[in-house]
């Protein structure tokens, strides 16, 4: 009987100490995930600007090849004219959305004689995906498919103009960055996390990228196969290594772009303000040309400002706002949107 008892001491003690042991691992390893170094230097551009239309029209081909697994109306679009136009405006949409996000807007620069490419970003849109497949989503991906767009309306018109929202904002933000194009409009980046201070947006973003993916799966919206609803905590590590990769650059070297409009929603409560105002200051100081505006909080506007779709949103006060900035101009005293100097 005593050895019988002092059998089951032992059983507990070693799985005491193997408790302990794996508590002790677990917690080396979340340390180490939170403090290794998360690499940048391998973000930047790779240009190959298409040098004519028709070049940049087999471009155009040979990214839609990618789309054949979209799910219905989540494909690029393309609108074109059939040979260089003044202007060729490229617009990137949201995390968890799909170029149909842009499709009323794209037809709306499309008519008024301009070509228009939308592209789908990486892991988007695909038939029968939920959030959880945004988890294969990379910066590199995200890199090369703003960088194979510039590329491709650099042919397409004679001057590049590029939008993007949210996810998209990011890439529009690389791209301003980055590339030398003409005008980049930038609408609520995602760069950093609502309520998370600039300070601690790296280790998180670090924890995010190295442990197990955790994805929020929503259930499908009928009315919307091109849409993946919820989130992945991978995907959205990734994209904020993308907006700190930009960041970081900024820190170092002027923008590329020649004009840059930055437009952010005071009602806004989805992405980081502190780090887009760091991010305008940075341009400002290196002798970037950057305005940025502000939406009044009492539109009540949701993070998602361009979707025709968005339940809460307007895109009769959003459109003339977003038009405006993409022609050069400044909004309308009525608009709802007024020019702001970031803190």
């Amino acid at each position: 009987m005593v050895r019988a008892h002092r059998s089951l001491d032992l059983i507990k003690r070693i799985r005491l100490n193997a408790f302990g042991i794996l508590w002790r691992a677990a917690v080396l390893y979340l340390g180490w995930a939170i403090v290794w170094p998360t690499k940048f230097n391998n973000l930047g551009p790779h240009p190959k600007p298409a040098p004519d239309y028709e070049a940049a029209m087999k471009l155009t081909e040979a990214f839609q090849k990618s789309d054949s697994a979209v799910a219905t109306g989540g494909a690029s679009i393309i609108f074109v004219h059939g040979h260089r136009t003044p202007r060729a405006f490229v617009l990137f949409h949201g995390l968890t959305n799909s170029p149909r996000q842009f499709s009323k807007l794209a037809a709306t620069l499309s008519d008024s004689g301009d070509n228009v490419f939308v592209p789908r970003l990486p892991e988007h849109a695909l038939q029968g995906a939920t959030s959880s497949d945004l988890a294969r989503l990379t910066a590199e991906s995200l890199r090369d498919v703003a960088d194979a767009s510039i590329d491709i309306a650099s042919g397409l018109g004679d001057t590049v103009v590029v939008l993007g929202v949210s996810l998209g904002g990011n890439e529009a933000a690389w791209t301003a960055q980055f590339r030398k194009v003409g005008r980049v409009v930038i609408l609520a980046p995602a760069l950093g996390l609502s309520h998370m201070s600039t300070r601690v947006e790296t280790p998180v973003m670090n924890l995010m990228l190295r442990v197990p993916n955790y994805s929020k799966v929503e259930g499908p919206d009928t009315l919307r196969p091109d849409r993946e609803l919820g989130w992945s905590s991978r995907g959205v590590g990734q994209m904020l290594r993308l907006g700190t990769a930009i960041r970081r650059d900024a820190d170092k070297h002027p923008p590329g772009a020649r004009d840059i409009r930055v437009l952010v929603n005071a009602h806004d409560h989805t992405v980081n303000r502190e780090a887009i105002d760091e991010l305008v200051e940075h341009w400002s100081a290196a002798g970037g040309r950057v305005a940025m505006y502000e939406l009044a909080d009492s539109l009540r506007l949701p993070h998602d400002i361009v979707d025709p779709d968005e339940l809460t949103g307007n895109t009769r006060v959003t459109y003339p706002v977003i038009l405006a900035l993409l022609y050069g101009s400044t909004p309308a005293a009525n608009s709802g949107a007024r020019v702001i100097t970031p803190h």
